[in-house]
Parts: structure tokens; sequence; C-alpha cells
């Protein structure tokens, strides 16, 4: 199931050739951060991600300075949540062009500043080069009390589906961010789900961060615990709804803002049909309600209520859409039209 997805099988082809190290607890695809045991401390283990902000800055979705300095700490925070780690700080490589502004330089740190400010944590070193186009990745480290930690593998039938909170933000943004451009009607800024994340931990079965959007992420757990998702019938209550206001002034179906590939940064996570109320309880202490989005089934398969019934999505045609297309937003978004279309139509 893994090679049906064009990522899984890049990510198979450039890591093919490593050895993995034998204190890595994860195997490749199975949790957002590299998990390693500390042989000092085995009451502890350490969380390693990295991850880059170049295709976002490339295609306009990212523009703000601050907002790029933001995320590139946040993407790297959010996959630390999603394994229930606690930052120790980021490494920031910088590629800035020869004639960047000192203005946007400043509002870029201060906005790397501000997001390490809200996590908690610092920027620990990092690079700086200059090259044509900007590019920011950072590297991240955390730490998990004990040995149990989150991963994507471990969901079984009938545990229930959960998001830390409302969805589809991150599509409504770059859509808007890439029709009007210098003209978003949308603030987007989130922040990582660290406490969620901690309190999730010894709760939940399987948890994943929506980086690459919703549908992208409950197929990839699809794949990776064997079992399937249907979602329940009022599932629309949990999206955002200025970004589904938005989506409907653009005549963008409401389901589409789970299929694009920008997420909002939130965690989908499944919880064990007899520990929903110790996450409740949990949850409570800290001031959070998550939202539940329906539960997992034996049949590996997505199934989402539309237009009066439900359908079992072709999450497989939905997430290569992102890798066939050549970085045409245009056509991608038509080809999701067009995927509705025939969902419509019962040609689907």
């Amino acid at each position: 199931m893994m090679n049906a997805i064009i990522e899984n099988v890049l990510i198979e082809k450039v890591t093919n050739q490593f050895h993995r190290s034998p204190r890595q607890m994860n195997q490749l695809h199975e949790s957002d951060a590299e998990i390693l045991k500390l042989p000092e401390n085995a009451n502890q283990v350490l969380a390693i991600t990295t991850d880059s902000i170049v295709e976002e800055i490339a295609l306009g979705v990212y523009d703000d300075p601050y907002l790029i300095g933001w995320m590139a700490v946040m993407v790297n925070m959010s996959d630390l949540a999603a394994v229930g780690a606690r930052p120790l700080g980021i490494l920031v490589s910088e590629v800035l062009p020869g004639s960047y502004p000192d203005t946007s330089l400043a509002a870029l740190q201060r906005g790397i500043q501000d997001a390490c400010a809200a996590c908690q944590t610092y920027v620990l070193g990092g690079d700086t080069n200059f090259g044509t186009h900007l590019m920011l990745t950072g590297t991240a480290l955390g730490t998990i009390d004990g040995s149990r930690t989150l991963s994507r593998v471990g969901c079984k039938p009938g545990d229930a589906l959960y998001a830390t909170g409302v969805l589809g933000g991150g599509n409504a943004f770059a859509l808007s961010q890439i029709t009007r451009p210098g003209n978003c009607i949308l603030r987007f800024q989130p922040s990582a789900r660290l406490n969620e994340g901690r309190t999730l931990t010894g709760i939940a079965s399987t948890c994943m961060d929506t980086s690459d959007g919703v549908i992208s992420t409950l197929d990839q757990l699809m794949r990776l615990s064997r079992v399937g998702f249907e979602i329940d019938e009022d599932w629309e209550k949990h999206l955002d709804p200025r970004s589904k206001e938005l989506a409907g002034a653009f005549g963008i179906p409401s389901w589409l803002l789970l299929a694009g590939q920008h997420g909002e940064f939130e965690l989908l996570f499944t919880i064990p049909q007899n520990s929903e109320s110790m996450l409740h309880d949990a949850a409570e202490k800290i001031g959070w309600h998550p939202l539940r989005l329906g539960k997992a089934v034996e049949e590996q398969s997505i199934f989402l209520p539309l237009y009066g019934r439900t359908v079992n999505l072709d999450t497989q045609r939905i997430r290569n859409l992102a890798f066939q297309t050549d970085g045409d937003v245009g056509v991608y978004i038509n080809s999701l039209l067009k995927i509705d279309d025939e969902i419509q139509k019962g040609a689907y």
C-alpha cells in the first residue's frame, strides 16, 4: 500500500542506501519525528526532525518575511508535537538572496524568535548562506519522558478519530494567497500543538500532524496501520468558519479544504474505545476540547459523507495529484474540482 503513493516511493528511493541507527525506535514513515534512545538515560528519548520552507515561498503562499520565519520554526515544532516531545531548541539554516532588504531580514528573524517564544524554546544555532532565492530549513530537537511515544502506527478498527482543532484553514489560506496575491483576507499563523501532543502520550493509539492536509494525513495513517476511516455525518462543523466562507465565495466545495496539500498543522489522532474518557479528562486539565471526527474501520478506505451519500474517496489519486501537476497550481485545483464533479455526477 505504501508504494501506491508517489511521495512514499520517493522517500524510499532517497533513503534506501542509508543504514538506520540501532538507537532509532521508529521505522521509515512511522512517525513525524525520528525517535532515538539515549544511552545515558533510559527514562528519556530524543526526538529530532528537519523541514524546509521552499515550495511555499516559490508558489507565493508565504510572501510575508515574518510568516516565513514563524513557519520555519512551527513546521518543525509540529513534528515534535506529533510524537509528544518537549522542545530543546532548533537549528536554522537560511539561504538569503544577495539583495534581501534589511527590513525583510529583521521581520524574518523576528518571526523566528516569536515562534520560538511561543513554543518556549530557543534558536541553538544554524547556518547562513547566499543564493538566488530565499530558503529556510529548521532542525528541531526535543525529549520525551519515558519510552512511550506517539507514532503513526497502532490504530485498530473501532478506535475513535479526533483532531486537536478546527480544520481547513491551511488550504483556504493557500487558495487566497494564490488567487489574490497581496490581498489575503485570512490570517494564518498556526501554533504547534505541543501541550496536546504531550497530553496524548500514553492515551492515543496513533498521531500525525496535518501539515500536508487532512486527507493526506488520513491516507498515510490508513496505509501504515492497515485500517480505514469513516468520517461522521456532521464533519463540516469542524471546519474553520471563515475558511469555509472563503471557499464558498471561490466556488470551492467545502470538502476540498481537507483535500489540498497545505495543511493547518493540527494533529489527527486515534483513541482506543476504552480510553475516550481518559482523553477528555486529560484534555480538560489543559483547557483543550478535542474534536471527534469519526472512527477507524476494518476496510482500508476513507469514507466521507458527501452530497447525500457516503463516498469511498480515491485518496491515492488525491494525494498523487500534487506530484503529477508539475507545480502548476491551476491544473492542480482544476484536477481536484474534476474529482468533485465526478462525485456529484455519480461517475466517481
